[in-house]
Formats: C-alpha cells, structure tokens, sequence
C-alpha cells in the first residue's frame, strides 16, 4: 500500500515537473533566478524529448507501482495519461515540434530577461 501511495505521489511531481517547463518561465517574473532553474529543466525535457532518454521519475512511478503489486502494461509517462486519451501514440513528430514551440514561445518573454 505505501509502493501505491508513493507511486501516485511520484507521479502528481510528474505531472507538476511537465507543466513547470510548458510554463515555469511565469515564475522569473517573481523570482529573478527561477529563470536558471526552468531554462535547466527545459533544455533536460527538450533532450529528453528529441534523444529518446528515459525519464527517471517515470521508471520509478513505475518500480513503485510494481512493488505495490499492480499491473504496468505503459512505458512512458505522458503516453499513457495524456497521448493514449488522444488516440495518439506521443512520439509522433507534430508533438514533439508542438510541445518544444508551445514551451519555448509561452515563456520567451521570461527568456529574454535573460539577455537583459
């Protein structure tokens, strides 16, 4: 039962950690050095993304939720919660490009804080 806690617990900080590089930039408007830690997190996503790594937090959701006795017929983490409802398999070229653009250009403004 703890392996099952633990696993939805890692996976809501998945959730957390995605939607911090689609618009993490917002909090450079708060804090000045929050800039460094989403340009880190999305350079790490982009590669991710375009070099086909696997993420860690999505192996261990999945140790976890083995551990705790469940069934895990999914190998990766936003297949199966979001691309899978879409009837889409989540490595097609249209997402990729869409999901790097949509971040890059939702947070540019924050990125040119940078230069500044």
């Amino acid at each position: 039962m703890h392996y099952a806690i633990l696993a939805v617990i890692i996976a809501i900080l998945h959730f957390g950690f995605v939607a911090f590089v689609l618009a993490g930039g917002l909090a450079a408007y708060r804090w000045d050095w929050m800039i460094w830690v989403h340009f880190s997190c999305f350079v790490y996503a982009v590669a991710i993304m375009l070099v086909g790594w696997r993420c860690p937090l999505t192996d261990l959701e999945i140790w976890l939720r083995r551990q705790a006795g469940q069934p895990v017929q999914w190998q990766e983490f936003l297949h199966h919660y979001i691309w899978s409802h879409l009837g889409w398999r989540g490595n097609e070229w249209f997402i990729t490009a869409g999901l790097i653009l949509a971040a890059g250009l939702f947070n540019w403004r924050a990125y040119l804080q940078l230069t500044s």
